[in-house]
């Protein structure tokens, strides 16, 4: 039987757009990259479209005369350069927002147009419309988990095998948490995957993510770095006093953010988003110059919002207050209440303050207590996240005998490969079947779209290389 299904407008363009922390800007980033025409879209008439019933819980229609509860799921075939059913197929792990279809990223774009393969997304379950409630309170949020979505990714391969004739070899692909999913799916079902990609995949839970931020620093440099923490202290100044409180969050558009933490926040995410995706030379050169000009603060919001406007988002919407509402429509572009819920039972990934201020980027106010609090304001969850847990049931088994054919690729400039694999030497002595590459000078996910260099063509070949290969067997 089927669940309520969330009957949304394509019209409803004046939703807000959260981000979270965990890492949503990655999402917003690519929308920014197909508006500027950076990534091929999707929605054409070549892309065939369309939902199937997908089980709500994997794991209680397995005990005798459970009821198989379903729900509408998104999927994505297009086969321009297919040339049969026999064809590969690129399986374009989509995440923590809408799926905007299997053609979101070039290195896909180009591997199917060369080996003439099918590409296929499906929209992971309670992002974009994909929804198995139409209201995301917390007991409705219960079947979020990354084991149901991998159960889905499997569940819905089986139903392209058999109902849509794919049934050549397929190799997994995602980038960020997707990439994260690529690579446990892989683990988990070597059956239906030949091989994985995971980029910038965070695959090592963990709550106290102080090495976010202690990346931030080093790879900002000591002169940015410098003003970066002379703008947060002054912030913090302001923030003593009524009245200097309404004028630094008014410069920083952020009036309507209540606490003073959450505006931190918004804070350090400007800095972060900088790094993180390529804008370090745009953001720093600025709020150097703003230090020489006496206008340091000024200089920070100016060019900080302007990164915001660029990814889609605000201060209101970048902060755990703008992921307060329970309607799934208020989350059609960046899912923050969702991928926050994930963050609370799963993963954690908090970027909380280096405790050494000498290597931090943020407000010392960022901590572990702050997040474990906002899980508390938005979904009653008091208990900590156990990201020992997570580890146990994903990230160690990677290490299993048997457990082979996943890529890992990480850019040496982005925060995230502190979660990741990264070092080859310890990663092939801990299990061979596993291979990695570190990109020198790049970003988060940059191996899978945008401005080639010659290091991102070396990793787009390494990669195509092993694709060939896993193919072919």
């Amino acid at each position: 039987m089927n669940l309520p299904a969330l009957l949304v407008s394509l019209f409803s363009l004046s939703i807000l757009l959260p981000t979270a922390h965990a890492d949503i800007k990655y999402q917003l980033y690519q929308k920014m990259l197909r508006k500027s025409d950076l990534l091929e879209s999707s929605h054409s008439a070549r892309v065939n479209n369309g939902t199937f019933d997908q089980l709500l819980d994997h794991f209680s229609v397995k005990r005798p005369g459970a009821i198989a509860l379903t729900f509408k799921q998104r999927y994505f075939v297009d086969s321009t350069f297919a040339q049969g059913p026999n064809s590969p197929v690129l399986y374009y792990i989509c995440g923590e927002s809408t799926c905007e279809g299997p053609s979101s990223s070039a290195l896909v774009n180009n591997l199917a147009k060369k080996y003439h393969a099918h590409r296929v997304a499906l929209e992971h379950r309670y992002y974009g419309y994909s929804q198995p409630f139409t209201t995301l309170t917390t007991p409705n949020l219960r079947f979020l988990s990354m084991d149901q979505a991998i159960e889905d990714l499997a569940y819905f391969e089986r139903f392209a095998q058999a109902r849509l004739g794919l049934s050549g070899k397929w190799v997994s692909v995602g980038g960020s948490y997707p990439g994260e999913v690529s690579a446990f799916y892989r683990m988990r079902h070597p059956e239906l995957v030949v091989g994985a990609l995971a980029s910038s995949a965070p695959v090592l839970a963990k709550a106290d993510f102080f090495e976010y931020d202690r990346h931030v620093a080093r790879v900002a440099g000591p002169a940015c770095l410098s003003a970066i923490q002379r703008v947060v202290a002054d912030v913090e100044s302001k923030l003593k006093s009524p009245a200097s409180r309404a004028a630094v969050k008014s410069l920083f558009n952020a009036s309507q953010v209540v606490l003073d933490t959450d505006f931190l926040y918004d804070l350090a995410d400007m800095a972060a988003i900088a790094i993180q995706y390529g804008f370090q030379n745009e953001f720093c050169s600025a709020l150097i110059q703003g230090v020489a000009n006496g206008m340091a603060t000024e200089a920070y919001a100016k060019v900080g919002l302007s990164l915001f406007q660029r990814l889609g988002t605000s201060p209101i919407q970048d902060a755990f207050q703008g992921s307060l509402s329970t309607n799934p429509n208020d989350y059609l572009e960046s899912a923050g209440r969702q991928w926050m819920y994930q963050s609370c039972m799963e993963f954690g990934f908090y970027q909380i303050a280096n405790s050494s201020p000498v290597e931090s980027a943020r407000s010392q106010q960022i901590t572990l207590q702050y997040h474990n609090e906002a899980c508390d304001r938005l979904f009653g969850i008091k208990i900590p996240v156990n990201a020992a847990r997570t580890n146990q049931n994903f990230y160690s088994r990677l290490f299993q005998n048997g457990v082979n054919q996943i890529h890992f690729t990480n850019g040496a400039n982005d925060p995230w490969s502190n979660l990741s694999l990264t070092d080859a030497a310890a990663t092939t002595n801990a299990n061979p079947g596993l291979s990695l590459f570190l990109i020198p000078g790049a970003s988060h996910c940059d191996d899978l779209g945008g401005t080639l260099t010659a290091a991102l063509s070396q990793a787009r070949s390494q990669f195509e290389v092993l694709f060939q290969r896993w193919i072919s067997e």
